[in-house]
């Protein structure tokens, strides 16, 4: 008898668009059926300012992925990012009852960690698992079955603020969709995009979104730190805008073609100004030396505020590279304006891992990344079959699934209960 097929939805709330992702799951692997998309009306930097608006944005966005598939979409995984989102380091310790590791003795030990003071405007949105000690001795990453008699862990606590998570889950009930987990979008973004090797030995995952920028470290298989800088690739766009006279439209045009550092502008049009469309519809002729330093100084801006950000945890642990994600990321010459502010090895990050034969821009796309991380959390969460790589390199592109699927969400025996937990009655234990 053939198995029932499991299907999966994931909405990725972005700045400037909505992204709902269909899957279908069996025991042959996971295939992505259906995309929709919309414009992200009713939102501003990731955050609802119209419920009535954005529940219209979802549902369009749904509709056309239902319109695809012939599949109703009732829940989904969501992402959630934005500056509002806090990262902090968190230790509980537990004794070890039978003097072997059970499930229950890493509950014990994750649920001390998380006793964390959390003000009443912020809620928990993941306690991550950065590393165990039994005994004195560290460095442990899976404790299951191991002898000892106390076991400690070291946690990255995520917290969100309340309001904006309160506003997606009424967007989500208006349009008509019970929010399954929401997810931090890095973590997400990582699962697709991210490689093994990578995570071991050390990356850094930039997801450059409309109106903020988010970023996710990690070390040795695990989130070693998360933050996020007000600045995305909606205000190069409105510099451009501003700054030239133009429509966004326009604008937003000249940014994806003549990409980030301004050194391509330079290089090929130092004799030819560059035609576009002026406010009133009539061709203007822009100097593109203009043009570059508009954009460059704002993409200096973006990854000087990262870089910042970052230089207290390279002082402790250096990534040996940094990955980017998000539509900010499809700029020419972005990859090589980050390898020069942050002094690492840079490539895109795209969500490789998934079988999308009918839909090549899902896989080759790097604003789809957190779709299509969103949809891998799902298949960890439930734990349904690993998906199908069309990479050339497939079989490891499947073991890092198993291998991020595990570092990324805690996936250890014994967390699921922990995850439900803090899914189902956030309010009661973060009220502090």
């Amino acid at each position: 008898m053939k198995a029932k097929s499991k299907i999966l939805a994931a909405i990725d709330v972005g700045s400037s668009k909505i992204c709902v992702a269909l899957a279908k799951c069996d025991t042959s692997g996971v295939e992505v059926i259906a995309v929709g998309t919309a414009p992200a009306a009713g939102f501003r930097k990731s955050a609802v300012v119209d419920i009535e608006e954005a529940a219209g944005s979802v549902n369009r966005a749904v509709r056309e992925a239902e319109s695809v598939s012939g599949i109703p979409i009732k829940s989904a995984y969501a992402g959630i990012a934005g500056t509002h989102i806090s990262c902090s380091g968190s230790y509980g310790a537990t004794g070890i009852k039978g003097r072997e590791v059970r499930a229950r003795d890493i509950d014990r030990a994750i649920e001390a960690a998380s006793a964390v003071y959390v003000p009443l405007d912020r809620e928990i949105l993941h306690v991550l698992p950065s590393e165990f000690v039994i005994d004195g001795q560290d460095g442990i990453q899976r404790p299951m079955g191991m002898a000892g008699v106390r076991l400690e862990v070291k946690v990255q606590v995520l917290t969100a603020a309340h309001a904006v998570i309160e506003n997606m889950e009424r967007v989500f009930a208006r349009a008509g969709l019970r929010m399954t987990e929401l997810v931090f979008q890095p973590l997400a973004s990582a699962l697709a995009a991210l490689r093994a090797e990578e995570m071991e030995q050390g990356v850094m995952l930039v997801d450059i979104g409309g109106w903020s920028s988010d970023m996710a470290m990690f070390k040795d298989g695990v989130l070693m730190h998360a933050f996020s800088v007000p600045v995305g690739s909606h205000h190069i766009t409105n510099d451009i805008a501003l700054g030239l006279k133009l429509p966004q439209k326009e604008a937003e045009r000249l940014k994806l073609r003549y990409g980030a550092s301004g050194v391509r502008l330079q290089t090929l049009f130092e004799r030819e100004n560059i035609e576009a469309l002026g406010m009133s519809g009539k061709p203007l002729q822009i100097d593109p030396a203009d043009l570059a330093r508009v954009v460059k100084s704002r993409c200096e801006e973006i990854f000087e505020l990262i870089k910042q950000q970052t230089e207290p945890v390279f002082l402790k642990s250096r990534p040996v590279c940094a990955v980017l994600a998000g539509g900010g990321s499809l700029m020419r010459d972005m990859n090589e304006m980050a390898e020069k502010w942050l002094g690492l090895p840079v490539r895109t990050g795209y969500p490789e891992t998934l079988k999308c034969p009918l839909m090549k821009e899902f896989a080759s796309g790097p604003q789809y990344a957190a779709a299509a991380g969103l949809l891998l959390y799902g298949i960890q969460a439930e734990g349904g079959a690993r998906p199908v790589s069309t990479a050339t390199d497939a079989v490891p592109a499947v073991n890092q699934i198993a291998a991020i699927g595990e570092a990324v969400l805690g996936r250890i025996s014994g967390l699921s209960g922990l995850r439900r937990l803090f899914s189902k009655d956030k309010k009661a234990k973060c009220t502090g």
